[in-house]
C-alpha cells in the first residue's frame, strides 16, 4: 500500500510540474524574439524605414507594423482584448513613424506574451478559427504566434543586412 501511494504521489508530482509548462516555455522564446525585433526596429534609422527590397515586397515599417497586428490578432484568438484605440482593419496602414512602431510593438508584444501566460492547459485543445484551412486550437495559435515572430525577425535581419545594419545583438563587443 505504501509503494502505491508513493507511486501516486510521484505521479500527481510530475503532471503538476508539467502544469503550464508549454505557456512558460513559448512566452520565454516570444519575449526573447520580440526583445531582438525591438532591438531592430530602434537600429534602423527612421529614413530607411520605408525602404523595401523590391516593389510589391513589405517595408521595414510594413513588416514591422504586420508583427503587430498578428500579435493582437493571435492574442484576441487566446482571449486577450486588444487594446482600445486600436483599428485591425488599418493597423497596418496607420503606423507609419518609428517611433509609434517602437510603442505598439511593444504593446503587442506585452499582450500576446501575457495571453500565451495566462492560457490555461485545459484550454490548449479548445478550437479557434482562422481565416485560412485547418483546424486550429490554442495551441495552434500560441505555436503560430511564436513561429510568425521568428519568421519576421529573420526577414528583418535581412533586410538590415542588406542595408549594412548588423543586428545590435551580434555585433561583437
Amino acid at each position: 500500500m505504501n509503494k502505491l501511494f508513493t507511486l501516486a504521489v510521484v505521479l500527481l508530482s510530475l503532471n503538476a510540474f508539467g502544469q503550464g509548462q508549454l505557456q512558460k516555455e513559448a512566452s520565454g522564446t516570444l519575449a526573447y524574439s520580440s526583445g531582438q525585433v525591438m532591438q531592430l526596429a530602434q537600429a534602423i534609422p527612421a529614413e530607411k524605414y520605408a525602404w523595401t527590397p523590391q516593389n510589391g515586397v513589405r517595408s521595414f515599417a510594413e513588416v514591422f507594423a504586420h508583427i503587430v497586428s498578428a500579435n493582437y490578432y493571435f492574442a484576441s484568438k487566446l482571449g486577450a482584448k486588444i487594446p482600445d484605440g486600436v483599428k485591425m482593419e488599418t493597423i497596418e496602414k496607420d503606423l507609419k513613424t518609428k517611433e509609434a512602431i517602437a510603442a505598439e510593438l511593444k504593446r503587442s508584444y506585452e499582450l500576446i506574451i501575457t495571453a500565451i501566460k495566462n492560457t490555461k492547459d485545459g484550454d490548449l485543445a479548445k478550437k479557434v478559427e482562422f481565416p485560412f484551412p485547418g483546424e486550429y486550437t490554442d495551441m495552434s495559435a500560441l505555436l503560430i504566434a511564436v513561429g510568425h515572430s521568428n519568421e519576421h525577425l529573420g526577414q528583418l535581419v535581412a533586410y538590415s543586412r542588406m542595408n549594412g545594419i548588423a543586428p545590435p545583438w551580434s555585433e561583437s563587443k
